[in-house]
């Protein structure tokens, strides 16, 4: 469906500002307004439905009992009923749902929608069998932590950093089924065959599995033909396909020993968005200079193709319905002056959007333990955890107010490490609980909520206030022991990170019980929360604090 998203913002503009909805929600709420609107008038701008008849205005007819001008009562036009309008009810509920404030919002035309994705590599190879990359990553899927306590050693013995993005220094393995000569030193270069070496550079960013290259071999994949460039020396068994080579482990060099079994692996291409490789347009030949005319003459050039995934989102449901006697709705009228119909609506509003609350927060949440697994540890922890009972052990002489402003440096952290990994930007936002919120909130350079949100419902995520440009949620389902805080970024639709996907965000189905004669009502909401975008959990980051003696409040 193609809309004027600036004409829909226009339309519902005083609906909005009549909700007191935020302006920064205008955009993603007109356009679910405009579907909504086009929806609930189907039969007006894409014509009748079948077995409607011909809907006109209704006329006098001669004939008693019949209103509609005609005796044929197997080709009766159609009454022309008009819909139930839900509009109404679907902006109540997105104005009302306060964790919509922390995720971006597109809406869909339909239930279900594709999105493709398009990712670049270094190397070109469909097949990984034995059409071998230059560069790649392996997954050493049951020996992962063996395997690294050797490069790891292996880095310590040569004296190399790790770096984003690599190793400052360069390290030379020898394959366990080659004919490589191990006993050399792992930071020189092989010199005359290269057959059965392999150079590692390092961990990926994202997922820390180890980084190889190989050096420039025939395309067995095309028969046995050579480069179109001068042959560096055949460096890898042509009949051995890359995985089978590494499953078989490292051989010792230089008094480093990998003695155990590497068990089955997997090879995949490096992302250029996860990893940049600064050595693969120098083709290797420098660590800090470009090729000279001889070397660029006489090498092959590197490639970087694009790589292209789809996915498919699909939305749920969710639904609740009410039940009232004729009796009640008398006596409640009767005796307090509420119309209980009116009032059972404005409470199932209300429940579907606090559950789409906590749906978005614990998804939020999920993003953030999963970044948390993958961040840098310390102590067994992640360096984002703050432990106040040990901090105030072994620091000494520290105020409350100063474990306070540790809090503040935490937050900051892991605003950077998301800025940093995720490559988006800072966070923009922390949900917590009541505990820490009351603890922050006595911290230097706190700003109470500068804008006081009058759409968020009783006992939903509610806006506390301000750390610099981070803004402060607290969460009144986690338990007030429940120490954790979740720093995010919310980002636009076309950016990784959560999106909610609102197609039906209200459905209304009413009837009279045949039992009671008292009316019934169902209110359903469809949409998905769903995670886009490359590596979205990179964007959220979990915070554990420890504060067994109450320190921090």
């Amino acid at each position: 469906m193609n809309i004027n998203l600036t004409k829909s913002i226009q339309k519902f503009k005083p609906m909005f500002e009549s909700l007191g909805v935020p302006s920064d929600r205008h955009d993603w709420m007109a356009e679910m307004s405009e579907y909504q609107s086009i929806k609930e008038n189907a039969y007006a701008n894409l014509g009748n439905f079948n077995g409607m008849g011909d809907v006109r205005n209704p006329i006098v007819s001669p004939n008693p009992g019949n209103a509609l001008g005609t005796t044929d009562f197997g080709n009766q036009s159609g009454s022309g009923d008009y819909g139930q309008q839900l509009l109404p009810v679907a902006m109540k509920i997105a104005a009302q749902t306060i964790g919509l404030d922390l995720v971006s919002v597109k809406p869909t035309p339909g239930p279900k929608i594709d999105l493709m994705y398009m990712d670049f590599a270094y190397d070109d190879n469909t097949n990984m069998e034995n059409e071998r990359p230059q560069v790649f990553k392996v997954d050493y899927e049951e020996n992962a932590n063996g395997v690294k306590s050797f490069l790891n050693a292996v880095i310590a013995e040569v004296g190399a950093t790790k770096r984003v993005g690599g190793l400052d220094k360069r390290v030379y393995l020898a394959l366990e089924n080659s004919v490589a000569d191990a006993g050399q030193d792992p930071s020189i270069k092989p010199t005359g065959s290269k057959e059965g070496w392999v150079e590692f550079m390092g961990y990926s960013r994202i997922d820390q599995k180890p980084m190889f290259r190989i050096f420039r071999q025939s395309n067995v994949a095309t028969g046995g033909g050579s480069w179109s460039f001068r042959q560096v020396e055949n460096t890898f068994d042509e009949e051995t396909a890359l995985d089978d080579a590494f499953s078989a482990g490292f051989k010792d060099t230089d008094g480093t020993q990998f003695t155990g079994s590497t068990g089955s692996v997997s090879i995949d291409l490096i992302s250029a968005f996860e990893d940049h490789l600064p050595l693969f347009a120098a083709n290797f030949e420098s660590d800090r200079y470009p090729q000279t005319r001889g070397q660029e003459e006489t090498n092959y050039p590197g490639i970087i193709a694009p790589r292209v995934q789809s996915k498919t989102i699909e939305t749920g449901t969710l639904e609740i319905s009410t039940a009232l006697k004729r009796t009640e709705i008398e006596d409640i009228k009767a005796n307090m002056g509420i119309d209980i119909v009116q009032k059972m609506e404005s409470v199932l509003v209300n429940e579907l959007s606090q559950t789409i609350s906590k749906q978005v927060v614990q998804k939020l949440f999920d993003m953030g333990d999963l970044n948390r697994d993958s961040a840098p540890q310390s102590g067994g922890t992640a360096v984002f955890d703050l432990n106040v009972d040990d901090y105030i052990q072994n620091i000494g002489g520290e105020t409350s107010h100063a474990t306070q402003r540790k809090l503040v440096t935490k937050v900051l952290h892991a605003s950077h490490y998301i800025a940093t990994e995720g490559r988006v930007g800072p966070a923009t936002f922390v949900v917590t609980n009541g505990r820490i919120g009351a603890a922050l909130a006595d911290i230097s350079g706190y700003t109470i909520n500068p804008t006081k949100s009058s759409i968020n419902a009783t006992g939903q995520l509610y806006p506390m206030g301000t750390i610099g440009d981070v803004q402060i949620y607290v969460d009144p389902y986690m338990l007030y022991d429940d120490n954790r805080m979740l720093v995010g970024r919310k980002n636009n639709p076309d950016q990784p990170g959560i999106v909610f996907v609102p197609y039906l965000l209200a459905q209304s189905i009413s009837l009279l019980s045949e039992a009671t004669f008292a009316p019934r009502l169902l209110l359903r909401s469809r949409y998905s929360i769903a995670e886009l975008g490359f590596f979205p959990f990179k964007q959220y980051m979990t915070i554990k604090v420890t504060d067994t003696q109450n320190i921090l409040a």
